[in-house]
């Protein structure tokens, strides 16, 4: 049985290293993770391949609680990832964007 591979890409119009940071960082990706309504609090964060990746997702805005409860889940869950790949920051010229090009991070 083959296992699942996400590749993870976008173009923003935002510095290369701010970007880097957010993906790269406990505080920047507990600052954007999630849905709107939930917080996320990063566990593990290993950087490396076979590094592990978990974090803790929660419900925190009372619709989504009602929600959660109502439909029976929890209100926590856990994610536990590993990074098969970790490829650096590196400045590149593209179309989209002719001053910086996404950091990619794959996990399984």
């Amino acid at each position: 049985m083959s296992r699942r591979k996400i590749t993870l890409e976008r173009m923003f119009a935002a510095p290369l290293e701010d970007i880097w940071e957010l993906w790269t960082s406990k505080e920047g990706i507990e600052s954007w993770w999630g849905p709107e309504g939930f917080t996320v609090e990063v566990l593990a964060l290993d950087l490396r391949p076979g590094g592990a990746f978990r974090y803790a997702m929660s419900a925190t805005a009372p619709a989504q609680v009602e929600f959660m409860r109502n439909a029976g889940m929890p209100l926590t869950s856990e994610v536990r990832a590993r990074f098969t790949e970790v490829v650096p920051a590196v400045a590149s010229r593209s179309r989209s964007s002719p001053t910086s090009s996404p950091a990619s991070s794959r996990t399984k």
